[in-house]
C-alpha cells in the first residue's frame, strides 16, 4: 500500500517527530511505500517557546513545505495525497486543525490519524469543535490508552478507535543502576507547565527535609525562562541538589543522561500519556507519576514503576520513597516492558472503515 505520512519527523525536535518517524519506520517494515508531507514552519514563535530548528525543503522521502500560515501549501500537499491509498496523520493540537482539514479535503483520500492529544494540554478556544471537524475526515483513530479512547469517543462520536501501548521513541539499551546515595532523580523533556518541573523541586524539598540524599536533574528545553527556576533554587538553597540542564536534549545523549540516574519523575498535572516512560523503561529505569491521564496505564504500578496516589509533594515524596527501596525489583521490571512499534502501524491500518 502507498501511505502519506502528514507530520513532523526529524528535523523537527521531540516525541511526536519522534513517534512520527519510528511509525514510517514500522509501515515500511511491513511493506508498505510511504511519502512523508512534513512542516517546514509548524508553529508561530509567540506559540511554541522552544527552539525550533530548520528544516529543508526536501529530504529524500519527506517534503517539508507546509507552514502554518500558508493555506495554498495545505491544498498542493493535499493534491499530492491524492497519489496515495492512505493518509496517516498525528493529532496533537487543535492550531492544526483548518491547516489539516484542508489538506484531507484537497486529497479526497481514506485517511486515519493518530491521537497524542484528545484535549490540547492548554486551554484553546474551539477545541472540541475543531477536533469533530476534523475526525469527521477519518475513517478511524489509534492512542496510547483506554482514557484517552474514551475521551474520544465522547468528543467525536468516532467508533473505529484502537488502543496500543507506546514503544520507546529511541534505541536504547538497559544498563547498570548507579550506586547510591545519593538518589538521583531524573525529570527529562520540554519543561511546560502542565509537566510539573516545579513539583519535582518541591519533591526533592520534602525528601530532603525526611533527611534523604536526593539529587534532580531536570533536563531540557524550557518553554519559561529558566532564569526564573534558577532563582527559586537558589531561594531554597536548592541550587546544590538540583541541577538544570537546560537546552533540547540530543537522541544520541538520551541514553547516558538516564543510565546516570535511579528513577525517572514525571509529575504531571495533566497528561494524556508520555514518549518518556517507554524511553526509561528501556534504560531499565523505573518511573514514577502522578495519577492522571493515561499515566496509571503505561505503569505497572510495582512492577517497572509507582503510581503517586496525588498530584501534590506528599504524594510524590511517598511514591519516589517506595520506588527507591524496591530500585533492584522494579528497574527488571522496566527493562522488561517492551513494545512494539509495527504494532502501531498496525493499528492504523486495522482501523480503516
Amino acid at each position: 500500500m502507498r501511505i502519506a505520512y502528514v507530520g513532523p519527523v526529524p528535523p523537527h525536535r521531540g516525541g511526536i517527530a519522534q513517534h512520527g518517524v519510528r511509525t514510517v519506520e514500522a509501515f515500511e517494515r511491513l511493506g508498505h511505500e510511504v511519502v512523508i508531507e512534513s512542516w517546514q514552519s509548524q508553529y508561530p514563535a509567540a506559540l511554541f517557546k522552544g527552539e525550533q530548528p530548520s528544516v529543508p525543503r526536501h529530504d529524500g522521502q519527506a517534503r517539508f513545505r507546509l507552514r502554518w500560515w500558508n493555506p495554498l501549501g495545505w491544498v498542493l500537499a493535499g493534491r499530492r495525497c491524492r497519489a496515495v491509498e492512505l493518509i496517516v496523520f498525528p493529532w496533537v493540537t487543535p492550531f492544526h486543525a483548518i491547516a489539516l482539514w484542508v489538506l484531507l479535503r484537497a486529497a479526497g483520500r481514506p485517511a486515519v490519524a493518530f491521537v497524542h492529544n484528545p484535549e490540547p494540554h492548554e486551554r484553546m478556544p474551539l477545541a472540541r469543535p475543531l477536533l469533530r471537524m476534523v475526525m469527521r475526515c477519518c475513517e478511524g483513530a489509534v492512542v496510547h490508552a483506554e482514557t484517552s479512547a474514551a475521551s474520544m469517543r465522547e468528543r467525536t462520536g468516532l467508533e473505529r478507535i484502537r488502543v496500543t501501548p507506546h514503544p520507546p521513541n529511541l534505541a536504547i539499551a538497559a544498563g547498570p543502576i548507579p550506586v547510591s546515595p545519593p538518589l538521583r532523580l531524573l525529570f527529562l523533556g520540554f519543561v511546560r507547565a502542565y509537566k510539573g518541573a516545579d513539583l519535582a523541586i518541591d519533591t526533592v524539598a520534602e525528601l530532603r527535609r525526611r533527611g534523604r540524599d536526593v539529587r534532580l536533574t531536570i533536563a531540557g528545553d524550557f518553554w519559561e525562562d529558566p532564569a526564573l527556576m534558577r532563582e527559586d533554587l537558589a531561594t531554597r538553597m536548592l541550587a546544590d541538589v538540583v541541577e538544570l540542564r537546560v537546552g533540547y536534549v540530543p537522541d544520541e545523549e538520551i541514553g547516558p543522561i538516564l543510565a546516570e540516574h535511579h528513577l525517572v519523575i514525571a509529575p504531571y498535572r495533566s497528561a494524556t500519556v508520555s514518549g518518556i516512560a517507554p524511553l526509561a523503561f528501556a534504560a531499565g529505569r523505573p518511573v514514577v507519576v502522578t495519577p492522571v491521564g493515561g499515566l496509571p496505564e503505561a505503569i505497572e504500578h510495582g512492577v517497572n514503576g509507582v503510581v503517586a496516589d496525588a498530584v501534590d509533594t506528599a504524594a510524590l515524596a511517598d511514591a519516589v520513597l517506595a520506588a527507591a527501596d524496591r530500585l533492584d525489583e522494579l528497574a527488571v521490571g522496566a527493562a522488561a516492558s517492551s513494545s512494539r512499534w509495527e504494532d502501531v502501524a498496525s493499528a492504523l491500518l486495522a482501523v480503516r472503515a
